[in-house]
């Protein structure tokens, strides 16, 4: 059959006789609409499913027969797709609400197909009924997806109250459905989107359009989680709106994702430090703006490349090397190199630590490299290297302390001199160093560098091995090391041994001294006695003869007497200075000696040259050995000869008693003379009675004073009973 059009022309069915007949005897309404939605053809199906005939549906536009219960927005959007059908093509199925004869409104599923017929396009569709049954089945269906869904889905009327959630809805959210159902959506409002936003979600869904927009909802437990969100109008029979049906996909961990993956990308853009990814080949698929920076190369002309594209070819090398070690042992490598940038200029020099990358399916597919940009670390590093060599190559003892006393660094001079070795001094603090006896005062003078004041002071040191020393004592605040920072962080601490000067100008003082008196009294009796034998000269014989009658002794045998004997004081006064010289000259080493066999040959040999005297030595058996200077035997000899020389009876009395412990060892001169007095005492004491070196037995005894210090030792004086001095030279024991 054929249907006349509004212009007068003939319309057939879809071409071909059995489709022709097929059409026409369809149970299901079919209609056909040109490309401005109108009706070109119904077949007999249509018209009797909406109650008109083909005579007053063709030509008419099936827009019209929208039914007017449609929602307003709905239908007017339902009219303008059936306007333009061309877009309903790729629809799919199309709930379309119709009007009847009889003003019954029945619900169409259409699909629009386009075709060509009497050569022009139209748009045919099969108009589908569903019936009860099928509705019911449907929504079985429908439901059991929904319930086994595992997206959080739930329903609400067109107020926008909560109807039905599905259990991955109590899964997302914490809410049971009971919790929920009857309440709106607000229930999940974590306060984070604006108003706008849902008054644009409600002005869409009343428009009868779909919403699809990502979401920060709160769960139960108040926790927030981001959710992509599908809000969907739900269409009755009469194709009003009568519920939403909404679906959320959680995707908080993506969401997370993404912004680590963009904290990610804008810390490596950010970096000064160029970072880059390379596949197996080594050219780059990925790398950040420090590469570009150095490379003098635009990044986006740099994918492709490898490094031989804009840095010497030597350093490229190795960097391939290193690469190809990489992808070998799929272990990461940490290399150094110092390339050149003929583009930039520049050079520079980077630590670099390379990692395997794989794929996502695990595979092996090149690796990534952090450079980290070293070059004025290890300008600073050549600089500091210089600085530690300059300061542990310094003979002062120089070390530096935290504000909590702790030690940051010390010169081998100090870990020599307080006995830390070439241990790290970095666990160590000041009272691990300094003996309880000074660390208080050392810990006063740290206090004040730490206030910000450098401090200056002398003081004296008793060392073990090296005697007792003076030192010049500085003290600097430190400072913080950035760039002006003027906090305190600690103390650099210099100690300077002035102990061999400060020895040289007290020896110089000393010897002018016994110069001006000894010299000067002696000079002043050779010179009269001089003039008294050129006096005499002329009556000598008278005198003579006179003298010899009367028993007197001769005037010029006496005065030359008396010139031989001042000469030969004069002389053993300067051997003692020479031999002072001697000992505050050489530096102050310590070996071990044999004191009992030390103190037996000197008894011995004063025996010999003084045999109106009784020396005696009292020694353990065997060994003993002491930490002493080679001139340690002069000291003791001296203390010998000076217990004789000075004695005031014909036959001296002198024992040496040598006597150990497992830390010192004692040397004992007894004599039974006049005794010392106070001055001399000083002298071997404490070095200081200047006073008592006019006399030739105090020169003496200062030698002995600076043997026994430059030893480690000390010397003790006191009175013998009944009469005479007892001296004693304690040493540290050496075990040979």
């Amino acid at each position: 059959m054929t249907q006349e059009t509004d212009d007068g022309s003939d319309f057939s069915p879809p071409d071909g006789e059995f489709f022709a007949s097929v059409v026409e005897g369809s149970a299901d309404p079919i209609v056909s609409i040109d490309g401005d939605g109108s009706i070109v053809y119904a077949n007999p199906a249509a018209e009797n499913a909406l109650g008109h005939d083909a005579a007053f549906l063709t030509g008419g536009r099936l827009a019209e027969l929208i039914s007017d219960e449609t929602a307003e927005q709905r239908a007017a959007s339902l009219r303008a797709r059936l306007g333009d059908p061309a877009g309903l093509v790729d629809a799919g199925d199309v709930s379309v609400p119709l009007k009847t004869a009889d003003g019954e409104t029945r619900t169409f599923s259409a699909r629009f197909h386009a075709h060509e017929a009497g050569g022009e396009t139209v748009y045919s569709a099969v108009f589908r009924e569903r019936s009860a049954g099928d509705r019911d089945r449907e929504l079985r269906t429908f439901r059991n997806l929904v319930e086994h869904a595992g997206h959080a889905i739930y329903v609400t009327d067109t107020d926008g109250t909560i109807e039905y959630v599905n259990p991955a809805f109590t899964r997302h959210t914490g809410y049971e459905p009971e919790e929920v159902i009857g309440e709106t959506p607000a229930v999940l409002n974590s306060g984070e989107m604006s108003d706008e936003y849902f008054a644009s979600l409600w002005e869409t869904l009343r428009a009868g359009e779909v919403w699809k927009e990502e979401i920060v909802d709160r769960r139960k437990d108040g926790s927030r989680y981001h959710a992509h969100q599908t809000i969907a109008p739900v269409f009755d029979d009469a194709g009003s709106v009568s519920r939403f049906v909404a679906i959320q996909t959680d995707v908080t961990e993506r969401k997370a994702a993404e912004g680590k993956l963009k904290q990610y990308r804008d810390i490596v853009e950010r970096l000064d430090d160029p970072i880059l990814l390379q596949d197996r080949d080594g050219t780059f698929e990925l790398l950040n703006e420090a590469v570009s920076e150095f490379a003098g190369v635009a990044r986006e002309d740099l994918y492709g490349e490898d490094e031989t594209a804009f840095m010497d070819a030597e350093t490229a090398a190795e960097i391939d090397e290193r690469r190809r070690e990489v992808l070998r042992t799929e272990e990461p490598a940490d290399y150094e190199v110092s390339p050149s940038f003929e583009r930039t200029g520049r050079e520079a020099t980077f630590s670099t630590r390379r990692y395997p990358y794989y794929d996502g399916d695990g595979d092996l597919a090149g690796t990534f490299a952090i450079c980290r940009d070293v070059t004025e670390i290890k300008e600073r590093e050549i600089d500091l290297e210089r600085f530690k060599r300059a300061v542990d190559g310094a003979t002062d003892l120089i070390a530096a302390v935290d504000r909590d006393g702790r030690f940051l660094f010390a010169n081998e001079r100090y870990r020599t001199y307080h006995g830390i070795g070439d241990a790290d001094v970095t666990g160590l603090t000041l009272s691990d160093v300094v003996d309880d006896g000074r660390y208080p005062d050392v810990r006063r003078q740290v206090s004040r560098a730490l206030a910000g004041q450098s401090v200056e002071y002398r003081a004296t040191r008793t060392h073990p091995g090296r005697g007792t020393r003076t030192f010049d004592v500085r003290y600097y605040p430190l400072e913080g090391p950035d760039e002006g920072d003027d906090s305190v962080v600690g103390v650099v601490g210099v100690l300077r041994d002035v102990t061999d000067s400060e020895n040289r100008a007290h020896q110089l003082r000393v010897v002018d001294r016994v110069l001006q008196h000894n010299l000067r009294n002696a000079m002043t009796v050779v010179r009269g006695r001089a003039r008294q034998i050129a006096a005499d000269a002329e009556p000598r014989e008278e005198i003579a003869d006179e003298e010899r009658a009367t028993g007197g002794d001769d005037p010029i045998a006496t005065a030359a007497d008396d010139i031989v004997a001042r000469a030969e004081a004069l002389l053993s006064t300067s051997e003692k200075a020479h031999q002072i010289t001697e000992v505050l000259s050489d530096p102050p080493e310590t070996e071990p000696v044999d004191i009992a066999r030390t103190a037996g040959t000197l008894a011995a040999e004063a025996g010999d040259e003084f045999p109106e005297a009784s020396v005696t030595a009292s020694t353990p058996d065997g060994t003993v050995y002491a930490s002493a200077t080679a001139w340690i035997d002069r000291a003791i000899d001296e203390l010998v000869r000076n217990a004789i020389v000075h004695h005031d009876r014909e036959s001296p009395t002198v024992e040496i008693a040598v006597a150990a412990t497992d830390d010192e060892v004692a040397i004992t001169v007894t004599d039974d003379g006049p005794g010392l007095t106070g001055m001399n005492r000083d002298v071997l004491e404490t070095g200081e009675a200047v006073d008592a070196l006019y006399h030739g037995s105090g020169l003496g005894l200062w030698l002995v004073y600076w043997v026994v210090q430059q030893s480690g030792g000390e010397a003790t004086v006191r009175e013998a009973v009944p009469r005479g001095s007892v001296v004693t030279v304690t040493l540290p024991r050496s075990d040979r």
